[in-house]
């Protein structure tokens, strides 16, 4: 159980340095304008990684024995009320 524990958090690590190394493409003046192309495939790219990274945190978790909540929408036409008479 140790070693899976241990080779999940070295997935989640690689995969988080993964995503911030494409957010960070910026600050090395990969722009959308300078590179379209690119910058698409690796927008996609990302939201693949966060994916990952989701399971991989659900793994985890599940390994820790915690139980993960769904997270409440923060936009209020998606949050459902009880009714009020």
């Amino acid at each position: 159980m140790d070693y899976r524990m241990d080779r999940l958090a070295k997935r989640y690590r690689g995969l988080s340095r993964v995503a911030t190394a494409i957010n960070d493409l910026y600050l090395y003046g990969i722009y959308p304008g300078n590179f379209p192309e690119l910058t698409s495939k690796l927008e996609t790219a990302k939201d693949f990684v966060k994916e990952q990274i989701k399971e991989t945190k659900a793994e985890i978790a599940k390994e820790s024995g915690l139980t993960i909540q769904e997270d409440n929408p923060t936009d209020p036409l998606q949050q459902h009320y009880p009714d009020h008479d």
